[in-house]
């Protein structure tokens, strides 16, 4: 059971595959989360970082192939939670194994337990 209190929280969404974002978006809705945006690319995740206040983030590890590392770079060096999502949890690098990986396919609650495991009250 999830007990956080995720209303109007502000959560990035990076991921390729465009029915998974959906679904993320939809999990993240229901729980209250204000998604400031859903992107396929690394680069396209930087400008939104740059451009928005996010409170914590889910990656896809692998986006069309190139790997997520700078955007969680990006996020660690903000102070920016961020979960991993992915098919190939063993393709991150050691310095992220501390962080929370979601398997796909997931589970809602899986989303919201792990999101609620690294953020802040909003």
């Amino acid at each position: 059971m999830v007990s956080h209190d995720f209303t109007d929280c502000s959560i990035l969404i990076v991921e390729d595959d465009i029915f998974i974002a959906l679904d993320l978006e939809k999990v993240l809705d229901d729980a209250g989360c204000v998604v400031v945006g859903v992107v396929p690319s690394v680069d396209r995740a930087l400008a939104k970082i740059g451009n928005n206040h996010i409170d914590a983030a889910l990656l896809d590890v692998k986006l069309d192939g190139e790997l997520v590392l700078a955007v969680a770079d990006r996020l660690s060096a903000d102070g920016v939670p961020f979960v991993f999502i992915t098919a190939e949890p063993g393709s991150l690098p050691e310095r992220y194994w501390t962080k929370p990986v979601i398997n796909k396919p997931f589970q809602p609650a899986a989303v919201l337990e792990a999101l609620a495991s690294v953020m802040h009250p909003c």
